[in-house]
């Protein structure tokens, strides 16, 4: 009975040990980091974007801490929903690790993802970080340069095409698309950003 007793326990020990082993984080490398004030508490808060290099298909993930009046850091936002592992498939899918910047308390996130050079700019409100902007840079493979604007505030999207060096405007359209609500950072894959 005691040996039954003592098996039963082992096993039990080891599959709690093997469950936690599975839900321990693995984002183990910071690649990018980032200060500044981005609920305008006055405080310095800090954004990560880290990369789980043990996982084959390296996955990357968003963290945002907001600094407390004691001095501690607390997490905010976690997210692995915004950006494609650079290994999707097994092989290197092609996107380069995004940039991040806090500007004037706005998170932007630059990503370029295939032939688009895309920011998302996003902004803290109500509790959450809302999606304001996009901005989309595409170059044809030749001779146009292509750049879109869709203001989520106001639903104004505009599509200016140029040549390249030139500022001359070969092309400009614009037209209205409403978004309520607003996309929220913890939801969003900026991967599927769709500007049309």
């Amino acid at each position: 009975m005691k040996k039954t007793f003592l098996l039963f326990f082992v096993l039990i020990q080891i599959n709690i040990y093997a469950q936690a082993l599975k839900a321990k984080d693995n984002f183990n490398v910071v690649i990018r980091t980032e200060e500044g004030d981005l609920n305008k508490d006055g405080l310095i808060d800090k954004v990560l974007l880290k990369m789980d290099t043990i996982n084959e298909i390296q996955p990357l993930k968003l963290e945002i801490y907001f600094l407390q009046k004691n001095g501690k850091y607390k997490l905010n936002v976690s997210t692995e929903k915004l950006m494609k592992p650079q290994y999707p498939n097994g092989k290197y899918g092609g996107d380069q690790i995004p940039d991040v910047i806090i500007e004037e308390g706005y998170l932007l996130i630059g990503s370029e993802i295939g032939k688009n050079h895309f920011w998302h700019k996003f902004k803290f409100n109500n509790g959450y970080f809302e999606l304001q902007e996009i901005t989309n840079v595409v170059w044809d493979g030749q001779n146009l340069t292509t750049e879109t604007d869709f203001n989520l505030l106001t639903g104004q999207r505009t599509e200016i095409t140029k040549a390249l060096g030139s500022e001359k405007i070969l092309k400009e359209t614009t037209k209205k698309i409403i978004v309520k609500p607003l996309p929220k950072i913890n939801d969003f894959r900026a991967f599927d950003s769709k500007l049309n």
